[in-house]
């Protein structure tokens, strides 16, 4: 993720939007099996714009550090709703909505960021977290490591539209009581069907049996 392990630029809507396509295959082309992480301050359930800090902290026990490494890694964040809050040391975009290191802040792997919740009724907040554990020996090869991690802070369901009326839908008044009564007419009839059918069903004429005559016993 960092754009050069010995501590090249970072930042921008392009790399930004490559990383979230591709993730950090600057560095590896796959994603390594052996990333850790840590995040605090990401509530399951936010409190419509409520402040949050949040602090990412990665290690990648595939990576093994350079004698003198120039970085130890980088991340990008990106939320569906809310937004962060930049300052020194982090690159925003997207209306708030990115965030990431910059140069000056490549040299560590835990950083503490600020996050507003959206207002309430704007649904749930999705983070999506890139993050980099790099070598640091000033170029990019496959002795780094990148991992991409989701999470998910529940939110207040989003307000529904405002119902329309029937005439709104271009159904007149007189159109909608025609229509009330066809349904009611067909429903008497099938009731009546369904009355005429299980009675005659029930009505059954007595079966009629031949009686045998016996003759008087001699006496």
């Amino acid at each position: 993720m960092v754009g050069y392990s010995g501590g090249g630029d970072t930042g921008g809507d392009d790399w930004a939007n490559g990383v979230l396509v591709e993730g950090c295959s600057c560095h590896n082309l796959e994603q390594s099996e052996t990333g850790m992480w840590a995040l605090e301050g990401f509530p399951a359930r936010y409190g419509p714009g409520t402040v949050y800090n949040l602090t990412l902290t990665i290690a990648d026990s595939g990576v093994t550090d350079a004698a003198d490494p120039a970085a130890a890694g980088g991340f990008l964040l990106r939320v569906t709703n809310g937004s962060f809050a930049g300052g020194d040391g982090f690159w925003t975009g997207d209306s708030g909505r990115l965030l990431s290191h910059n140069a000056d802040s490549n040299d560590r792997r835990n950083w503490t960021v600020t996050w507003t919740a959206p207002d309430e009724g704007t649904g749930d907040a999705v983070l999506t977290v890139y993050f980099n554990v790099v070598n640091g020996e000033n170029g990019n090869d496959a002795g780094d490591g990148w991992t991409r991690l989701v999470a998910v802070s529940l939110g207040t369901p989003q307000a529904l539209e405002d119902e329309k009326g029937i005439h709104e839908l271009g159904v007149s008044l007189k159109q909608y009581w025609i229509g009330l009564i066809g349904i009611a007419i067909t429903l008497v009839f099938v009731l009546l069907a369904y009355i005429v059918l299980r009675g005659g069903g029930e009505c059954q004429l007595p079966r009629l049996t031949k009686s045998s005559s016996r003759s008087p016993a001699a006496s």
